[in-house]
């Protein structure tokens, strides 16, 4: 899925018009604050990157499971800290944050390092894209988020997220773009599933 949550997964955004686009930075404020370094660094552990975070019982309920930092400060330039550009929204280079959905027990990546990438669905959607860049750089999700142990067990969860700041669309005009999550063990090309492994969404800024 994609954050900010909009209706129809579409990102309109005027850049001179301050209502167009307040409502998606007041809604990232809120997603983000769980994830504030004060916060995750209260909460949750340091944990060694590229291996599974593994909480077994083994006999003995093992609760509450703990769970992995992922600091806000590791979106870089759409961590909305000290950012006066509000997401990029300001500026018509807007931030986009994807996330996966959470699936209880599930071994993302089948060991293997995975990552996002994202691209317009179409020739002329490509052109119109533009360039992007990517928090965490190249898009990369790290094993240690998983597995997912539940809301129950896992109470200080915090998912990770990959954001994408989107640095030059071409303004008045409807871009389709679709990101994919990959990964060993995670299908995106199931044509009954459009959101199996990927989201699509469509990217507008105007300019007067």
């Amino acid at each position: 899925m994609i954050r900010p949550k909009t209706e129809n997964l579409d990102v309109i955004v005027n850049v001179t018009d301050t209502e167009s686009w307040d409502q998606y930075v007041q809604k990232l404020n809120k997603f983000l604050e769980p994830y504030n370094d004060s916060i995750q660094a209260q909460k949750n552990d340091v944990c060694r990157p590229g291996r599974y975070y593994e909480q077994p019982d083994n006999g003995v309920l093992n609760y509450p499971k703990r769970a992995c930092q992922f600091n806000r400060t590791q979106l870089g330039n759409c961590s909305g800290i000290r950012d006066n550009t509000h997401y990029g929204y300001s500026t018509g280079q807007p931030c986009v944050f994807i996330k996966m959905n959470r699936v209880i027990n599930f071994y993302a990546g089948a060991n293997q390092s995975m990552n996002v990438t994202c691209a317009g669905k179409r020739d002329e959607d490509a052109e119109n894209l533009g360039n992007f860049v990517m928090f965490p750089a190249n898009g990369n999700i790290d094993l240690m988020y998983f597995p997912y142990y539940g809301k129950k067990f896992h109470v200080n969860y915090t998912q990770p997220l990959v954001a994408v700041k989107f640095l030059n669309v071409t303004p008045n005009v409807e871009v389709n773009v679709e990101c994919r999550i990959n990964a060993a063990n995670i299908a995106t090309d199931d044509e009954r599933d459009k959101f199996a492994g990927r989201v699509a969404f469509k990217l507008r800024i105007n300019k007067t």
